[in-house]
């Protein structure tokens, strides 16, 4: 077969595949919506987002319905996301002391800290990447939780969208956590969220920001150049959510940071669309399933 043809196979086979991953990102529930909100951006977030999110606001109870809580030893740890109805995902991070799922809890659907129904952790999978090429690259953890949470419906348990796409370079996103109000403040007893913009690469990455310190393939950058408003210690794991016709996707994890709200340190997340192959490939695997053959 001449060599222009082969081609032409392989990149029909990657376009199906391709293809029949976003519907599986996009099938595996009804993701990403909830029957009793809309999205929450204003157009406000666009003129004066400083003005508007100091400090962030509390938000609406289960205005977030696949936002969850991780306890150790019955003490908060991270947040995290419902991404179907078995599944967690969080930061790699947020098991570094340890990795025995017995000692962690899931809550979901909590507004305040602790709240909610709790869920145990049935099986723990990290990256296999994460800290091996960059310090805190791909930091990513896949939670197997049972019982599994019914979401048919539920006002306060719903699982939002895998990515379909990389994020956009100045979409407005939200992230949302227990975490810190403020650099070596309290942590809050309620759900907070918090309004920022996916930051370029280059500036973010530069020298005054974070000087080559930030690994593009498996990071992104999300804040402000003034500061102010970040995420914060306690937040680790939680969902950055970015808004994509109509349906919330988990574009990011809270990951690291120098401060909390400092200038020219914005927030950084690991990049879910870069791990989205080992999460579809360890989902099916823990299902029982076979897993896609990748050309």
């Amino acid at each position: 077969m001449p060599l222009g043809g082969v081609i032409m196979i392989r990149a029909v086979v990657w376009l199906l595949l391709f293809t029949s991953l976003i519907i599986q990102v996009r099938t595996e529930t009804s993701c990403g919506q909830h029957p009793n909100t809309v999205p929450r951006l204003s157009p406000f977030d666009f003129v004066m987002p400083e003005n508007r999110l100091v400090g962030g606001i509390e938000t609406d109870p289960h205005s977030w319905p696949w936002m969850v809580q991780l306890t150790y030893r019955g003490v908060h740890k991270c947040g995290g996301a419902l991404i179907a109805e078995e599944f967690v995902l969080t930061a790699a991070h947020c098991f570094a002391k340890d990795r025995l799922p017995m000692l962690y809890r899931i809550h979901v659907g909590a507004h305040r800290s602790g709240g909610g129904k709790i869920h145990f952790i049935q099986n723990l999978s990290v990256h296999t990447l994460f800290n091996v090429v960059w310090p805190s690259s791909y930091d990513v953890a896949l939670l197997k939780i049972t019982p599994p949470v019914k979401l048919n419906g539920s006002e306060t348990a719903q699982a939002i969208c895998l990515p379909s796409f990389s994020a956009i370079t100045n979409q407005m996103c939200i992230a949302a956590g227990w975490g810190m109000t403020k650099e070596n403040g309290r942590r809050s007893d309620v759900l907070r969220e918090i309004h920022v913009p996916i930051v370029p690469f280059t500036l973010c990455n530069n020298v005054g920001h974070y000087a080559g310190r930030i690994h593009f393939p498996s990071m992104l950058c999300a804040g402000y150049t003034q500061g102010i408003i970040d995420s914060c210690q306690g937040d680790s794991g939680g969902p950055l959510m970015c808004s994509n016709m109509g349906r919330w996707e988990i574009q990011g994890l809270v990951s690291w940071g120098i401060g909390c709200g400092r200038p020219g340190r914005p927030g950084v997340y690991s990049k879910v669309y870069a791990a989205l192959p080992w999460i579809q490939s360890e989902m099916k695997r823990l299902r029982g399933e076979s897993p896609s053959i990748l050309f």
